[in-house]
């Protein structure tokens, strides 16, 4: 594998939450003589595809790379040849704070970690989904904030195109991402959310 050195890329989508998350800025470094291992985080190109994905190794050996996120419920159906492989993630940035990303062994046990949890947490959410989406579509929680603590939205300009943000505070619980017509608002916040009004006072955005 010809070795490769990346300078930065930004990271957008949900798929390797909690480690990687919208708006990071990553360091990516090329394979040398060290192999591809299971549980590192690497940037790659899918077999049809031309779009990098930033997903961690699940297996690598003679039978190929499989990748997968760690907020992904499923392995990715491709299986990679290592040229397919354009570098591994090493920090991402977010603003002044950089924090590690790990691979290998370590990696390999925090992929795991989040997914039970996830698995968990998806279980528990399925039985209480049917409440929680009755009281985000009453409203009722929305009447009780305060008007300092009521969302609002603020947009920032990316390489990809324009990212809104919704804070509550300055608490960030929501993005529409560049070219995504959905938000991704966090639970619980969407019972104080309306979202069909978000962009009604365009004065709440700034670039």
């Amino acid at each position: 594998m010809k070795p490769i050195e990346l300078k930065t890329m930004t990271y957008i989508g949900p798929s390797m939450r909690p480690i990687l998350k919208p708006g990071d800025r990553l360091q990516v470094i090329g394979y040398d003589r060290q192999g591809i291992r299971r549980g590192d985080v690497v940037v790659f190109v899918p077999p049809g595809g031309t779009a990098k994905i930033i997903h961690r190794v699940v297996s690598a050996g003679s039978q190929g790379i499989k990748t997968r996120g760690d907020n992904c419920n499923q392995v990715d159906q491709w299986v990679l040849s290592p040229d397919r492989i354009l570098g591994r993630v090493v920090y991402a940035r977010k603003g002044n704070r950089r924090r590690r990303v790990f691979g290998g062994s370590l990696g390999h046990l925090l992929g795991v970690t989040i997914r039970t949890i996830n698995g968990i947490d998806q279980r528990v959410s399925g039985l209480l989904h049917p409440a929680y989406e009755w009281s985000a579509g009453r409203g009722m929680f929305r009447r009780l904030l305060p008007a300092q603590m009521r969302p609002r939205v603020i947009s920032f300009a990316r390489p990809e195109g324009i990212e809104l943000q919704l804070l509550m505070g300055r608490w960030l619980i929501g993005r529409r991402l560049p070219g995504r017509s959905r938000w991704y608002i966090r639970r619980p916040f969407r019972l104080f959310v309306d979202e069909n009004s978000l962009l009604e006072n365009p004065s709440r955005q700034r670039s």
